[in-house]
C-alpha cells in the first residue's frame, strides 16, 4: 500500500499541477506540499476532504488504499467482532478503530453503530443511525437502520423522535405500520386504524377491477363475498360509513352476477342490501362521525358533507332501468315492487328535480 505523501506527488504530476499551484488551490504554503511529498509530515485531517476535491477521486485513493483490500479488513474485523469470547467494549473499539481508519465507510459506520447498540448505548447509538441516514445510499443499511432507531427511540420513550422516523416509511407502506405499532399515544393509533382502512378497502377494490380476470363468474362471485367479508371484519359493529359506497360496488357486481346466472332468489338478496346501503348513504347528515362501538376504527373521523352524497338512490334506479342483464326479471310483480320500494327510498332531496314515477329523468 502506498503512502499519502507518495499518493500527493503521482496524482500532482498526473495532472500537469506544481507544488506551488497545489498549494493555492488548499490556500497552504508549497513547503507543506513539499513535506506532505517527502513524508516529513502528513496532511491535516481537514485537507483530505479537499485534496480528494482537487484531484477528483476517493478518500481510499488518496491514502492508497484498495476496495477489496478495504472488504476484507472489514469481513476480518466482523469475523473478530461476531466472536463468542469478544466483549461488547472490545467489539466497540474495532469498530471505531476501522470507522477512523475509513470514515467514508458506510459499512464501518453501521457495524459501529450496531455494537455501541449491543453495549446498551441507546441514544449515541441512535445518533449512529441517523449519520448512517444522512450519508449512506445503501438502501439495505438505510432500511435496517429506519428499523433499529424504530426500535431504539420507543425503547428511550422519545415518542416525537419515534414519530418522525416512522415518516421514513411511506405514505402506507407496511415498514410505516410496523414502525407506528411500535409508538404509543394518538398519532400511531390514529395512523394504524387508517392503515387498516386502506388495506381493507384496496382489497376489495383490486377483486373488483379484476372481474373479468377470475377463471369463473361463480369464482367472481365467491371473492366478492370475501371482500364484504373483510369489510365486515373491519367494521364489526355493522357502522360502514365512508366505506358504504364499497360495499354498493360489491352489492352491484353481486347482484349482476348472480341475475346473469339465474340466481333469482340471491340476486333479491344482494338487491335488498344495496337498498339499505344506498339508503344509509343518501340519508347520513352533514357533519363528523366517530366509528363509536368499533375497535379497529374509533379514533378515525369521517367527515360527511354534500361531496360525499352520491345521491344513491338515483344511481340504483337507473341502474336496474339500464341494466339488460336484468330483463328476465323486468315485467314481475316481485321486480316492479322493488322498483317502488326504491323510489319511496324516504328523505332524500334532490336538487335537479325528483325521479319520475315512470323512473325517466327529471327535466
Amino acid at each position: 500500500m502506498t503512502t499519502i505523501g507518495q499518493n500527493i506527488r503521482k496524482l500532482r504530476r498526473e495532472r500537469n499541477m506544481t507544488q506551488e499551484e497545489l498549494a493555492a488551490r488548499l490556500n497552504v504554503s508549497s513547503q507543506a506540499v513539499s513535506k506532505w511529498e517527502n513524508e516529513t509530515t502528513a496532511p491535516d485531517i481537514s485537507q483530505v476532504i479537499p485534496l480528494t476535491a482537487v484531484f477528483g477521486v476517493s478518500a481510499d485513493v488518496l491514502f492508497g488504499i484498495e476496495p477489496d483490500a478495504i472488504e476484507r479488513e472489514i469481513a476480518e474485523t466482523k469475523r473478530i467482532a461476531d466472536l463468542p469470547e469478544t466483549t461488547n467494549d472490545e467489539a466497540v473499539a474495532l469498530w471505531k478503530a476501522m470507522y477512523a481508519r475509513y470514515p467514508n465507510s458506510d459499512a464501518c459506520l453501521f457495524e459501529l453503530a450496531e455494537s455501541t447498540e449491543c453495549q446498551e448505548n441507546s441514544r449515541h447509538a441512535a445518533e449512529l443511525y441517523e449519520k448512517l441516514l444522512d450519508t449512506s445510499t445503501d438502501q439495505k443499511l438505510r432500511s435496517t437502520a429506519v428499523n433499529r432507531l424504530g426500535f431504539l427511540y420507543n425503547l428511550m420513550g422519545d415518542t416525537e423522535n419515534a414519530l418522525k422516523n416512522a415518516e421514513r416509511g411511506g405514505d402506507w407502506g407496511t415498514l410505516k405500520g410496523e414502525l407506528m405499532a411500535g409508538i404509543r399515544g394518538d398519532q400511531h393509533r390514529f395512523h394504524n386504524q387508517t392503515l387498516l382502512r386502506y388495506y381493507a378497502e384496496g382489497c376489495c377494490w383490486a377483486i373488483i377491477a379484476q372481474d373479468h380476470d377470475f377463471p369463473s363468474e361463480d369464482a367472481y362471485i365467491e371473492a366478492c363475498k370475501t371482500a364484504l367479508k373483510i369489510l365486515d371484519l373491519v367494521h364489526p359493529n355493522g357502522v360502514h360509513l365512508w366505506v358504504e359506497y364499497v360495499y354498493i360496488a360489491l352489492y352491484q357486481d353481486l347482484v349482476y352476477y348472480t341475475a346473469k346466472l339465474g340466481r333469482e332468489e340471491e340476486m333479491y338478496r344482494w338487491l335488498d342490501l344495496w337498498y339499505r346501503s344506498a339508503e344509509t348513504e343518501d340519508n347520513l347528515p352533514l357533519g363528523d362521525y366517530r366509528y363509536e362501538g368499533n375497535p379497529y376504527l374509533d379514533e378515525v373521523v369521517y367527515h360527511h358533507d354534500l361531496h360525499h352524497t352520491h345521491m344513491d338512490r338515483n344511481n340504483l334506479l337507473e341502474w336496474l332501468r339500464e341494466t339488460s342483464v336484468l330483463d328476465p326479471y323486468r315485467g314481475t310483480e316481485r321486480f316492479r315492487a322493488f322498483e317502488e320500494r326504491v323510489r319511496a327510498m324516504p328523505g332524500i332531496e334532490f336538487p335537479f328535480g325528483e325521479i319520475k314515477s315512470d323512473g325517466s329523468d327529471p327535466v
